[in-house]
Order: structure tokens, then sequence, then C-alpha cells
């Protein structure tokens, strides 16, 4: 399979395989190749952003991403000290 194809680019990402049957199954329903669905669902997700960080909601809303990362890596922390605490 060739890496381009006039203006387009071959990407490889992994995805759960549950993820896959969900796209699968949605692609069908819509009529459309598994490919075509995911490119459409990039492309809107990439409008949004760049209409995001114009407004300059991405910055922010990365600084709230940071914020909920480390509360639940805290949580995550305090689960695993309870737990140990309970073997104990």
């Amino acid at each position: 399979m060739p890496s381009e194809k006039g203006d387009k680019q071959a990407v490889t990402i992994w995805v759960d395989k549950g993820l896959v049957v969900k796209i699968e199954a949605l692609a069908e329903k819509g009529g459309l190749t598994r490919s075509k669905l995911i490119t459409n669902l990039i492309e809107v997700g990439v409008e949004e952003l760049v209409a995001m960080n114009k407004l300059g909601m991405w910055a922010t809303l990365r600084v709230f991403e940071d914020i909920r990362q480390y509360f639940k890596k805290r949580h995550i922390k305090k689960e695993v000290k309870a737990k140990i605490k309970n073997k104990e």
C-alpha cells in the first residue's frame, strides 16, 4: 500500500478492537467505508479544534485537561495506598 496517493497520505493509528467494531458498524449503517468514516470524524474534529484555537479556548481546555490528569493520578495513588494498607 503506497504511503501517498495524489494529495492524500496514509496515516497509521492503533485503536482498541472494540472501537473498530463500533466504527465498522457505524460506517456500514451510513453506507461509508471505515476509512471514509474515520476521515470524516478527523476532519470535523480538526475543524472544531481550529475554531477553538482561534477563540483562545484550546489553551484553556489544555489547562483544564492538565488539572484533570493531576487529580486522576492523585486519586489512583490514594487507591493504591489504600489497597496496600488493607493487605497489611
